[in-house]
């Protein structure tokens, strides 16, 4: 009965062993399970993560705004080496939202930007559009995207909307792209994220469905997605996803081939089922294992155990029964049997310990060494494919770990540790490498402590190799791609800023080192707001930024807006700011892109200014073409008028020759020449301002010159208003005609009289020299140069802006009725023109006036003034031709030659004049008007005259001459003119002047 009970007992605890070992296999297998659904699953996760990212960058590159060329978004998506780093994403698509009323518009833009075959479709009317108008690579399967309008299909258009309403990425559910042909087709969804117009507010979902202005898509062919994801142990994993919760045919995502290739009835010892969110789209995974996976995590261990735990439970009892039928054979076969035991208890319990891995027994003493069935197996060599030495376990090893190894062991050798523990690569049966685990523990010493026979375990851990190798490989892969993010950051045009939710910089790109001033080392770990943001802003800033991080949105998220930057020196500029927040554990980190935007300020203040000057421009260009019209119609009119006032004068002065009958008919032809010098002035004005008068200009002094008519002035002032001169001691001389300069001075003192009326005041003249630079002539309108300028201002009523708006119109005047023309300062805004310079009012009410005046400066010395000359009423008896068009004024001014006794010839026009002088009639003076019809002018005439007649005197006469005598304006010194109408005393003195002249030279 006892050996029965030891026996029960022995299997007992061989059960116990066996199933702690079980247990230990089952664990393992769990874990490995378990491992392998959680790198699936953060596979998944992590490459999805990349491509949002990926749409991200294309977001940040759009800067708010659907206004892309098609090659600079084909640029972008080539930099970003799509097709080559991202498997399964189909490209990147820009999708425009489109109103109604901007639909030919948009087509007409597309097409014009590359796509002439470029439409919407599915076609008809709908409230509101959207369609791809780019997508890279613009190759295979993408060419039948462009113009798809993914609004009018409902999974579609509930991520987008998703998307729009929440400012994040939004995945669709399950599709069918457009860009599939029937070939081949795979289940599909659509990865979208919101475009905002450009520094406009989306804090709320009101504000972001205002301001969307489209979305970047990107495709994915499920499939083509999968593919490659857990790499080289994808066979050893089954995975079905489907679209949402519900696992059915209809929802399903994707299905690995591996699933359907597994042996007929197999099911999966391990399965498990997981939900996972994809930019907001639920996703569920079927993830089980497969009889491939099964086969390799195959353990014989339990088996093994259960045998040698039998063998030995029936040893033992044999002993036990031995001793009950024999003490001296008992003895012997106990010492025996205990050996054996102990042996087998030795290798039992480290079988245990190694969790049942392959077991050797290395007995230094010996020599011998024993390898288990097992140990031998995990190579896949049978028990008799190698011999039991010490040989055959050096040779299995790798060469290049034998050194290392045997330096390990024999290190143990040498010395009194307990165990031993090495890991190295053993070569299979198969010609491929394990990793091997092997441990070992002193079972008896020599006399010197050191280890004699020492049994130990090998445990394949291949596997765990292989995983950390994966894991090195997706930290590679993760720092490559962190690098790659890096790269491109580091070649951006714009600054990339990247804040902690402490509010410290954590990355800082090189163009972030040239916008600011900052090198990297310097910037990374120091507060933003200190580096970067102008000290008025830091309060408002730490506003905005503890709320940003709280909740890792704002009024500026997923906006361009513009803001003030400081660069290291302490200047400020204007920049462009996009932001996005990314988590930071319970809080939320900031990424930001920065754009100086200086230059385009200074184009937009430039394009300003370009405007403004435009607009002053075209203002000045109709105040010229009106003094343009205004100069014409003047001088139509002065011609003609003057021609009349020349008949009526000449006819009043030769009835005033007649003896005087009637004291009464005196008095009347007094008032008619009055009335014909009124007139007379009135045109020359109009011809002054109109800038059409003939001008004779010499050097003067102006201030010499006006100080000889400063009683002239005082006179015109009167009484009450006192004259004050104030100028520079040595005064340029300008050149100008002296009378229109003392004209235009006069006239405008009387204005400064008028403005004093009732209470006096003062009159200024003052003199300077002036220097006029590139940029203050370019403000007034001048050429830069040397000027005199003469400032001629009062201390009268001024005049308000409005006033100083029209006073150089012409007849715009103040003054009532009847007390002024309104001409005094549109002429001499005329007689300055004209001469080259400038004028300019400076007034404001009740302060006076102020009227300065720039005219050029001569270098030219200044000619004497000569003594007006007495005018003598003296005749002839030359013979003169008269040549005048206007029959009136031909037989008034022949009348008053002949009164003179001048002997008169007269002709109508140019051509019977020269026919005069041709018959060769003896001419001493030719008298002709200036403008008159027919072939021959009046300049040709005087020069036939010359050539038919040398020394003939030429006098030429008009109301307007038309610039026909005239130069830029001026005569020339040689030229004699006398303008109409003219007195008989004038024209007896000028003819005197000139044929006296002629006579002296003769």
């Amino acid at each position: 009965m006892l050996a029965i009970a030891v026996f029960l007992l022995s299997l007992a605890a061989t059960f116990g062993a066996w199933h702690v070992v079980e247990q230990q296999i089952e664990n393992s297998r769990r874990a490995e399970f378990e491992f392998q659904t959680r790198q699936t699953v953060r596979r998944i996760e992590q490459r999805m993560s990349t491509y949002e990212q990926v749409e991200r960058d294309t977001q940040a590159f759009m800067l708010g705004s659907m206004d892309a060329k098609r090659a600079d978004f084909r640029l972008f998506v080539q930099s970003i080496r799509l097709e080559e780093r991202f498997p399964g994403i189909q490209g990147l698509a820009l999708v425009e939202l489109v109103l109604p009323a901007g639909l030919a518009a948009h087509l007409a833009a597309i097409r014009g930007d590359g796509a002439p075959g470029y439409d919407i479709r599915p076609a008809g009317g709908r409230p509101i559009y959207s369609s791809i108008t780019h997508i890279e690579p613009f190759t295979g399967l993408n060419l039948r995207a462009p113009g798809y309008d993914m609004l009018t299909e409902p999974t579609r258009r509930a991520a987008m909307e998703r998307a729009r309403d929440s400012g994040q990425a939004a995945a669709s559910g399950k599709v069918r792209l457009i860009q599939e042909n029937g070939r081949n087709v795979q289940s599909g969804f659509v990865m979208y994220l919101p475009i905002y117009r450009r520094a406009m507010p989306t804090a709320t979902i009101e504000e972001r469905r205002a301001h969307l202005v489209g979305w970047v898509g990107a495709p994915f062919r499920m499939d083509d997605l999968m593919t490659g994801l857990n790499g080289e142990r994808s066979a050893e994993v089954s995975l079905s996803i489907y679209d949402g919760g519900q696992r059915s045919d209809a929802s399903q995502l994707y299905r690995s081939g591996v699933a359907d290739s597994q042996p007929p009835g197999f099911l999966p010892s391990y399965r498990t089922i997981r939900t996972l969110t994809i930019a907001g789209a639920p996703w569920t995974l079927d993830i089980g294992s497969t009889a491939r996976w099964e086969s390799r995590l195959d353990d014989n261990r339990p088996r093994w155990i259960a045998a040698g735990g039998s063998v030995a439970s029936g040893m033992l009892a044999f002993l036990v029964w031995a001793l009950g039928t024999g003490q001296r054979r008992a003895v012997g076969l106990a010492r025996q049997m205990t050996r054996q035991l102990s042996d087998i208890e030795y290798r039992w319990n480290y079988a245990l310990e190694g969790a049942g891995d392959g077991v050797w027994d290395w007995d230094r003493g010996t020599g011998n060494i024993l390898y288990s069935r097992q140990w031998k197996a995990m190579l896949g060599f049978s028990e008799d494919e190698l011999s039991n030495t010490e040989q055959t376990w050096r040779d299995l090893i790798h060469p290049d770990d034998v050194q290392r190894v045997m330096a390990r062991l024999n290190a143990y050798l040498d010395s009194t540790t307990q165990s031993y523990v090495s890991e190295y690569r053993m070569r299979s049966k198969d010609g491929g490498y394990r990793w091997i685990l092997g441990r070992g523990m002193a079972v008896t010493r020599d006399a010197s402590g050191r280890p004699l026979r020492t049994i130990g375990t090998h445990a394949d851990i291949t596997r765990v190799k292989e995983n950390e190798n994966a894991m090195r490989v997706v930290n590679a892969q993760l720092a490559h791609e962190q690098h790659r993010f890096d790269v491109i950051l580091q070649h951006s045009h714009d600054a990339f800023v990247a804040v902690g939710s402490d509010g410290h910089i954590t990355h800082w790109n090189a163009s972030a080192e040239r916008m600011f001033g900052w090198r990297r080392l310097d910037a990374i770990g120091s507060p933003m707001a200190e580096l970067i943001v102008p000290a008025e802003f830091r309060a408002r800033h730490a506003v905005w930024f503890q709320r940003f991080v709280q909740r890792g949105r704002g009024l500026v998220s997923h906006n361009v807006i513009e803001v003030t930057a400081m660069h290291r020196s302490g200047r400020c500029f204007p920049a462009e700011l996009a932001v996005a927040g990314f988590p930071e554990g319970a809080l939320f980190a900031v990424s930001s892109f920065i754009r100086d935007i200086s230059d385009r300020k200074a184009a937009e203040r430039s394009a300003q200014e370009r405007l403004l000057a435009l607009e002053e421009a075209r203002q000045a260009l109709q105040h010229a073409q009106k003094l343009e019209a205004v100069g014409k119609l003047t001088g139509g009119i002065a011609h003609d008028f003057n021609n009349v006032l020349q008949i009526i004068s000449g006819n009043v002065q030769l009835l005033q020759h007649y003896p005087p009958t009637d004291a009464t008919l005196q008095q009347r032809l007094r008032s008619i020449g009055s009335a014909v010098a009124r007139g007379s002035k009135l045109s020359s004005q109009l011809l002054a301002f109109a800038r059409r008068q003939p001008l004779q200009p010499v050097a003067i002094n102006p201030l010499r010159t006006l100080r000889d008519r400063d009683d002239l002035l005082q006179r015109a002032l009167g009484e009450a208003i006192g004259i004050e001169y104030r100028y520079d001691e040595a005064l340029w001389n300008v050149f100008v005609d002296a009378g229109q300069f003392e004209n235009v001075v006069m006239n405008l003192a009387i204005n400064a009289r008028d403005a004093m009326a009732g209470v006096g005041g003062a009159f200024s003249l003052e003199f300077r020299n002036r220097l006029i630079s590139v940029e203050h002539a370019r403000i007034d309108d001048i050429v830069p140069g040397e000027y005199v300028l003469l400032s001629l201002s009062d201390t009268g009523c001024g005049m308000t802006e409005d006033v100083m708006e029209h006073a150089f119109e012409p007849f715009f005047t103040t003054k009532p009725v009847g007390q002024g023309t309104g001409l005094g300062l549109s002429m001499a805004y005329g007689f300055v023109k004209q001469s080259g310079g400038h004028i300019a009012l400076r007034s404001k009410p009740g302060e006076g006036t102020a009227i300065d005046i720039l005219l050029p400066r001569s270098h030219a010395t200044e000619l004497p003034a000569l003594a007006a000359p007495g005018i003598d009423v003296t005749g002839g008896e030359e013979t003169i031709l008269v040549v005048e068009d206007d029959d009136e004024v031909r037989l008034t001014a022949v009348g008053t030659l002949r009164e003179l006794g001048y002997r008169v010839i007269d002709a109508a026009d140019g051509a019977a004049g020269l026919a005069i002088l041709e018959r060769g009639d003896q001419i001493d003076l030719l008298f002709t008007d200036v403008v008159m019809p027919g072939p021959v002018s009046s300049t040709q005439l005087a020069a036939h005259a010359r050539r038919l007649l040398p020394g003939v005197a030429v006098l030429f006469t008009s109301g307007y001459t038309r610039d026909a005598l005239a130069v830029g304006g001026r005569i020339d010194g040689s030229v004699q003119l006398l303008s109409k109408p003219y007195q008989q005393a004038q024209l007896a003195q000028r003819l005197r002047d000139i044929l006296g002249a002629r006579a002296n030279v003769l």
